[in-house]
C-alpha cells in the first residue's frame, strides 16, 4: 500500500504536467478553430459549451456567491472568480472540440506546435 506522501507526489507531478501543457492546448484549440479543414458544425461545440457555462457560472456567482478567496483581498479575490469562470467556460468545450476534430488535422497541428516549442527551447 502506498503511503500518503507518495500519493501527494504522484498527483503533484500529474498536476504540474497538466499545467505545463495548458499553453500548448490553447494553441492547439485556436489553430483547430481557425483551420478551414475542420467542419463548421464542429466549431459550434465550444460555443455551445461556452454559452451553457456562462449560464451555469452566472447562477453560481449570483445565486450561491461562494468564494474560494474572499474579495477583500484586492487583486487575488477577484482573480479567483475570473480563473474559475474561464476554466468552467473553456475547458469542457475545448476538450470535446479537440476530440471530435479530424485526427489527421489534430496530429498535424500537434506536430507543428511541438516543433515550435523545440525551436524556442533550443535557441
Amino acid at each position: 500500500m502506498r503511503n500518503y506522501d507518495d500519493i501527494k507526489k504522484t498527483y503533484r507531478f500529474k498536476l504540474s504536467k497538466i499545467i505545463y501543457h495548458i499553453p500548448n492546448f490553447v494553441k492547439l484549440f485556436w489553430r483547430l478553430f481557425q483551420d478551414p479543414r475542420v467542419p463548421i458544425y464542429q466549431k459550434v461545440i465550444p460555443i455551445v459549451f461556452g454559452a451553457f457555462a456562462v449560464i451555469v457560472a452566472t447562477i453560481y456567482f449570483i445565486g450561491l456567491k461562494l468564494d474560494l478567496i474572499p474579495d477583500i483581498f484586492p487583486i487575488i479575490g477577484v482573480m479567483d472568480d475570473i480563473v474559475i469562470s474561464i476554466a468552467i467556460i473553456f475547458v469542457p468545450g475545448a476538450w470535446v472540440f479537440v476530440k471530435v476534430c479530424p485526427k489527421d488535422v489534430v496530429l498535424e497541428h500537434v506536430e507543428d506546435i511541438d516543433k515550435e516549442r523545440r525551436k524556442t527551447t533550443h535557441n
